[in-house]
């Protein structure tokens, strides 16, 4: 069943003002109740172009994002939700709008907390591969994360072998397709390391093209794709002990 709803007057979703609405669905057999669903969801608008970068609302927003993993320090990857909750407010306290989570879908609660704290999110995929099993998986992602007013973009990949060649451009364009029979109201990105100058990529068959890394890459590919925008993927990867400015690897402190 589809229908269309209209919303009179609405108050939209933004990174400041991160409003939300709850959406219920009845099914009913007479007076009779036989199921309902619920699902919380936001209203803005997204676009990006290959020349302004990212608007939100028609509003220009800079993204200042970071790539974090499931895995927490000593917890592991099952994080209660209050350590999620205290890694998103501490990640906006020092300036952070934006979230790759690396390299999979997060929990359906970390995206929840995304849309009451007002944080752009990359919702990634973990296989780079276009076979039914694969493109179920990416079916699910998309389903159970196409509500969520925090999710801008998808991403289909991160640095795949075959990311520089013409079969790489052939299961990115049908993992593109698959997306798209969901929902077109996202662009999708993937994350790459090379190949951006092969004469047929997985990038050709990207909205926007995510770069890993290859900074020096930027200005010379917009050139050559000047209607095509561009996003960092990822560009820093650091660690370091809390307090060490030495490294002793005997003793295991990176400084």
């Amino acid at each position: 069943a589809r229908l269309k709803l209209d919303v009179r007057d609405p108050k939209l979703w933004s990174l400041a003002q991160p409003n939300l609405y709850r959406v219920r669905a009845l099914l009913r057999d007479g007076a009779k109740e036989i199921d309902r669903t619920e699902v919380q969801t936001g209203l803005r608008t997204i676009r990006f172009d290959a020349d302004r970068g990212f608007f939100l609302n028609d509003e220009s927003v800079k993204i200042q994002g970071v790539c974090i993993h499931q895995d927490h320090a000593g917890v592991g990857v099952a994080v209660p939700e209050s350590i999620w909750e205290f890694r998103l407010r501490r990640l906006k306290e020092m300036g952070t709008n934006a979230i790759r989570f690396s390299h999979n879908a997060p929990a359906a609660e970390v995206l929840d907390m995304a849309d009451r704290m007002g944080i752009l999110v990359m919702d990634e995929n973990r296989h780079f591969n276009p076979s039914p099993d694969y493109l179920k998986q990416l079916n699910w992602l998309v389903r159970r994360d196409r509500n969520h007013p925090s999710v801008i973009l998808w991403s289909i990949f991160n640095e795949e072998p075959l990311q520089s060649t013409e079969a790489g451009y052939e299961m990115a364009r049908r993992m593109v397709a698959e997306i798209k029979k969901l929902d077109t109201t996202r662009p999708v990105t993937a994350a790459m390391h090379g190949g951006l100058s092969t004469d047929r990529n997985a990038a050709d068959a990207l909205d926007v093209v995510g770069v890993n890394y290859q900074i020096w890459a930027y200005d010379a590919y917009h050139q050559q794709h000047p209607k095509r925008a561009l996003i960092s993927t990822e560009d820093t990867s650091a660690f370091m002990t809390r307090g060490a400015f030495e490294s002793d690897r005997a003793a295991q402190v990176m400084g």
